[in-house]
């Protein structure tokens, strides 16, 4: 699995698409394969 990355409904779209923008910035090739990890970051 690639990794997935679930966004609650309650989170503005902006928020959302920022922390996707950094998260495919500043990730390694592979660092998230077959994680769930949940939006906004903390």
């Amino acid at each position: 699995m690639p990794g997935v990355f679930e966004v609650g409904r309650t989170v503005a779209l902006r928020s959302a698409i920022d922390d996707i923008v950094l998260l495919a910035t500043c990730s390694e090739e592979g660092e998230w394969e077959g994680q769930v990890q949940y939006l906004p970051l903390r």
